[in-house]
């Protein structure tokens, strides 16, 4: 077998192997991270939480999940995905069943904060794990793969959550409490899965031949190697300008995008008047959508080997969408308009992560992805909290839209400036298989 073909066969198998199990358990992950947008459809009423109340404690995951973002991937590093995923998806599977015995506003908020600290690490570790196995010339089409999991949990969640809302008072439990027992056991479950399938780095694949391991490892090897003279230690990646960049980014992006979505099943419900299986409905058409468009813009950003563009004209995308969200009254397009947000903001998502770990390896790569990520998840504490107060201040969505559309845009222009930073750039040695290997 000739090298382009064993390079084709090997990454081929790797993404049959790989892509499928964690775009699964990252499912699972953002159901659990963002179910309570739905189960607030009902439990709101039921425990008499405020809007502002029900923003901070949506919003509160964020915190936890922030303080223990570092050291969990830290300790990933050291001891293996395989066995620290499959504690992080044990333990925060068990805290979402626990939401459903919340009965007051202090323990919401201390529950959804310990979600948070079980859920620390489990994204940007899987993201370095996938620099373990792909190339940097596939890297972005293979996390815009595992991140597609991100609007398919809308698919797949937004009907389920509604369905679950409408087994209110079976068994005498209300349908909030039905939507976080149902949706919190899988993760427990995958969680023991994990044990007995990942495999943490390509030198102990028993799935790939020994031809195969020596191509992929070498492969990696020689692209490490390459940028040797870029290598910085664990100290240096956290003070690293571009990575605090990059965290800033998409800690303005981030406002936007959990403030859409802890809040969009209750837009969509006061724009429709539609039932919650109706919003659920809604909601998984536009999370279809955003999938089309996440696949398209990481496959062009790999072939084209360009980052920044592929990263900032989507979060502009998703700033018009706020945008036109608080001018636009007629439900069809409004609706549109919300629409925009997830696609602009998701399609983001290859391009940008693929960038940390094109010039962070070993454990700087993974404290410099979990800073990322940190950085990131301020402003999943913040988007909810200020559309919930603001909600309550002003009795309308249409101040928070503007200021989420202004985070959006600024995030765009800051993006740009990435383009200058030579260290983000592959060299001509990355593209030595060459842009024509599909995962």
């Amino acid at each position: 077998m000739n090298q382009p073909d064993l390079a084709s066969v090997t990454l081929r198998k790797v993404t049959l192997r790989l892509i499928p199990f964690l775009f699964l358990l990252y499912i699972v992950a953002w159901l659990d991270r963002v179910n309570v947008g739905f189960a607030g459809l009902q439990m709101n009423a039921d425990l008499g939480f405020s809007s502002a109340a029900f923003g901070f404690g949506s919003g509160v995951f964020f915190l936890g999940y922030c303080l223990f973002e570092v050291p969990s991937n830290l300790i990933l590093h050291r001891v293996g995905a395989r066995r620290w995923i499959a504690r992080i998806m044990i333990t925060w599977g068990a805290i979402s069943v626990g939401m459903m015995f919340v009965r007051s506003t202090p323990a919401f908020y201390v529950l959804r904060f310990l979600l948070g600290a079980a859920e620390a690490g489990f994204f940007p570790g899987m993201v370095y794990y996938l620099s373990h196995w792909y190339p940097e010339a596939q890297r972005a089409r293979a996390i815009a793969a595992f991140m597609t999991a991100v609007p398919v949990s809308g698919v797949i969640g937004g009907p389920l959550s509604g369905a679950l809302l409408g087994l209110n008072g079976v068994l005498g439990l209300a349908g909030w409490q039905w939507l976080f027992l149902v949706e919190g056991l899988p993760a427990i479950f995958l969680g023991v899965i994990v044990l007995v399938y990942l495999t943490d780095r390509p030198d102990t694949a028993r799935w790939l031949s020994s031809a195969e391991k020596d191509w992929l490892v070498n492969k990696l090897a020689a692209e490490q190697n390459s940028r040797s003279e870029h290598s910085i230690g664990i100290f240096a990646a956290l003070a690293n300008p571009t990575i605090w960049q990059l965290g800033i980014i998409f800690l303005l992006a981030a406002i936007g995008f959990y403030g859409y979505s802890f809040w969009a099943p209750l837009v969509v419900k006061g724009l429709t008047g539609s039932s919650d299986l109706g919003v659920g409905l809604i909601l998984g058409a536009m999370s279809a959508l955003t999938v089309a468009f996440m696949l398209f813009n990481s496959a062009y950003s790999d072939r084209t080997d360009e980052r920044p563009m592929h990263v900032a004209i989507p979060l502009l995308i998703s700033g018009v969408g706020f945008f036109a969200c608080a001018f636009v009254s007629n439900p069809v397009l409004a609706l549109i308009a919300l629409a925009l947000i997830p696609i602009g903001h998701c399609s983001a998502y290859g391009p940008f992560y693929s960038m940390p770990t094109r010039f962070l390896f070993g454990a700087p790569a993974a404290v410099g992805v979990a800073l990322v990520v940190t950085i990131a998840n301020v402003g999943g504490f913040l988007g909810p909290t200020i559309i919930g107060a603001m909600k309550d201040r002003f009795g309308t969505h249409r101040p928070a839209f503007l200021l989420l559309a202004a985070c959006a845009i600024i995030a765009a222009f800051f993006a740009l400036p990435l383009r200058r930073v030579a260290v983000l750039r592959s060299p001509p040695a990355s593209k030595l298989v060459g842009e024509q290997m599909k995962l």
